[in-house]
């Protein structure tokens, strides 16, 4: 592990570099967590600290920036330094398993300067500290404190959409449903809801004690799920389960003392002859203070051709988010036709690209032009297939 350190008034800016350089944060990370409006639990120390020890050697060089008003943290990001194809990139670490990205300011007003002046600082600290071309930051929501970053950026930048969110509120599904204007798709779901009644599914929250077992369970039947389907190999790696393991029994043991929790929903049926409960479908979950994440299920394939599984799973997460007061519930990266049927709103997140120096923002034209180039043979290509496609005039 690395620091280096810059003072001013008041004010220390300071970068560590090392895979186990946020676990010397401890207590101050999780204060300033919980002192950040736009935090999602992506940002916690529990998943960030996890991440680092399970994926971050294999990604590039870690760094920690973190800055201090009189001894206090009131900014920091854990970014990876990386090089692509020319250019020096830095990112935000977890990025592959993050469904959101940001860094952390405390906004909170209460016996710290104003937002502004913290994230003017934290920007100064990273293009200070760091020696990078470009800083990358994909998925960044709505409201975001790099969308503050990027209004405060001296030198270039650029916004690019990313992934689209879908979301519902946090109410009983029995409710929201109700509240559906389209006719034919309220009745569709008042059926759906009444077969899953008759069914009998069973939910249950596993315990801090079962998470590596559980763990093991959600992801085996993840596996089979996808048995002869394309499927995203990382999941089905030790790492990945060792990082869900460790924040699973981390936001568990925790408490409310993490500011948000990781959960994992058991579903099972009782056979009504042998008596005997078989486990069918596992969901875990991300809950934090304004949202309940739907990070990823699995489920027995057997189970579609007796319920839809994805109201099943959605109908126990609304009722989680209610339950805990949370008004919303984020079905998170992608759109699959499934998540429409009960009438979402879309998040649109963006992609957030800043330039330092010259080269960066050469980096920056050379982003615009590949994406222009492609916007261009696309429209090429549908002229073409259109022009194939016009029927011959008749002679």
């Amino acid at each position: 592990m690395s620091a280096s350190t810059r003072r001013d008034t008041g004010w220390t800016a300071e970068v560590t570099s090392g895979a186990d350089a946020l676990d010397t944060l401890g207590t101050e990370w999780d204060r300033l967590f919980r002192r950040c409006s736009a935090a999602t639990p992506f940002q916690s120390r529990i998943w960030l600290s996890s991440w680092c020890r399970w994926y971050g050697s294999a990604n590039g060089r870690l760094c920690l920036v973190c800055v201090r008003y009189q001894g206090v943290l009131v900014a920091a990001a854990v970014l990876v330094l990386t090089r692509q194809r020319l250019w020096r990139v830095l990112r935000p670490a977890g990025v592959e398993q993050s469904d959101f990205c940001d860094v952390l300011v405390d906004d909170s007003g209460d016996g710290v300067p104003d937002a502004r002046t913290i994230v003017g600082r934290l920007a100064a600290a990273i293009r200070g500290e760091l020696r990078f071309d470009l800083l990358d930051f994909p998925d960044v929501r709505p409201g975001g404190v790099m969308t503050r970053v990027r209004d405060d950026w001296p030198s270039g930048g650029m916004e690019i959409l990313g992934e689209v969110c879908l979301s519902l509120p946090g109410v009983p599904m029995e409710e929201h449903v109700e509240a559906i204007e389209a006719t034919k798709t309220r009745q569709q779901l008042r059926r759906r809801l009444r077969e899953l009644d008759r069914v009998g599914l069973e939910v249950r929250l596993v315990s801090a004690a079962e998470s590596e077992d559980a763990v093991a369970r959600f992801l085996d039947l993840h596996r089979r799920q996808w048995a002869d389907r394309s499927v995203n190999s990382d999941h089905l790696t030790e790492r990945f389960r060792g990082h869900l393991t460790a924040v699973l029994r981390g936001s568990t043991e925790a408490g409310e003392t993490a500011g948000f929790q990781i959960v994992l929903a058991e579903f099972s049926l009782k056979n009504k002859e042998t008596l005997e409960v078989e486990h069918v479908a596992s969901d875990l979950l991300i809950v934090g203070r304004s949202m309940v994440g739907a990070y990823l299920y699995s489920y027995l394939p057997s189970l579609r051709s007796r319920v839809d599984v994805s109201v099943a799973l959605t109908r126990a997460a609304m009722a989680l988010a209610a339950e805990r007061g949370v008004p919303e519930l984020s079905l998170l990266r992608g759109t699959e036709p499934n998540k429409y049927q009960l009438s979402p709103n879309q998040v649109q997140s963006v992609r957030i690209l800043l330039a330092d120096g010259v080269w960066g923002t050469v980096g920056l034209w050379a982003i615009r032009w590949r994406r222009s180039t492609s916007k261009a043979v696309k429209r090429l290509n549908t002229a073409v297939v259109r022009r194939v496609r016009r029927p011959a005039p008749r002679p």
